[in-house]
């Protein structure tokens, strides 16, 4: 386990959700990302401007502030920072204040050069608490699905790597579903994963997906991540196989249109045709 940083020369780094966040990004934008991230550890946020961004950054390529931007959020003042960077922020601050604080009990004067009584017992109770366990996780950071679920919580550390573990182990185990041989996820699925419960409509999904006859080839799992495809699966709209014109074979054929062979009536000179006006009633004002 790294050790908490107590000052804001340690920029803590979760290596798993770092990576598999920026999936979707250029290595010239996750560049770009780092320092930006870097610049507001220090300095407690960057400016909402893109062109002071670029400056800080030593420039971006078009579009690259788009996706960095997405991930910030904003300050109080109108800066912007990243949630799990201000998270990190205020452990710094707490952990500084117990140091403050332990030294503040710790700085009495010595009596007769050795410690006081106090500070020994002290420091014997603070030695026992560590062996006996680690700190207790906070409530906000629970190793559970329930909490890794829940809306607007931010999740544990490596969430992004054991949630796709567990997601392409079962992907690539279902019928119907195409393998997935990559070693990281596709742009967009942590996205999806980090939507309130979308993971849970995923299994659910994927639980359903052999009875889809629908799909003739495997679903591939970039299609099954786009938004609304778990919910039309679950629904049942895919359990029937499609017919060759394209409509699922339940669907009823529209009736053939009526057509009769054309036959060109056979020619007639005007004096045949005059010939035929007392049989069929024509008189000449009607030619």
């Amino acid at each position: 386990m790294a050790r908490k940083p107590d000052s804001h020369h340690v920029l803590p780094l979760f290596c798993d959700d770092l990576i598999a966040s920026c999936v979707d990004m250029t290595p010239a934008c996750f560049g770009a990302y780092m320092r930006v991230l870097c610049y507001a550890w220090t300095r407690g946020g960057v400016p909402d401007d893109e062109a002071a961004c670029s400056r800080i950054t030593g420039g971006m390529e078009h579009g690259d502030w788009a996706v960095i931007r997405g991930r910030l959020i904003a300050l109080e003042d109108g800066r912007l920072s990243h949630q799990r960077l201000e998270l990190e922020r205020q452990a710094v601050a707490e952990l500084k204040a117990k140091k403050a604080e332990a030294g503040r009990k710790g700085g009495r004067p010595k009596a007769n050069g050795k410690q006081t009584e106090s500070k020994t017992k002290a420091n014997e109770k603070q030695n026992e608490s560590k062996t006996k366990a680690p700190t207790p996780t906070p409530s906000h950071l629970e190793n559970t699905h329930t909490a890794r679920e829940a809306e607007n919580e931010w999740r544990q550390p490596g969430w992004a790597a054991t949630e796709w573990a567990a997601f392409v182990a079962v992907w690539n185990s279902t019928q119907r579903a195409a393998k997935w041989d990559g070693l990281t996820p596709p742009d967009g699925w942590v996205d999806a994963a980090a939507s309130p419960g979308w993971l849970k409509k995923a299994r659910q999904a994927m639980a359903r997906l052999p009875r889809c006859q629908y799909f003739g080839n495997p679903l591939a799992v970039t299609q099954f991540i786009q938004p609304g495809w778990a919910d039309r699966i679950i629904a049942g709209e895919f359990d029937n196989a499609k017919a060759k014109n394209g409509r699922q074979a339940d669907e009823k054929t529209p009736p053939k249109a009526w057509k009769d062979e054309y036959r060109p009536a056979p020619y007639r000179s005007p004096k045949q045709l005059a010939g035929l006006t007392p049989e069929l009633g024509i008189t000449e004002e009607d030619l």
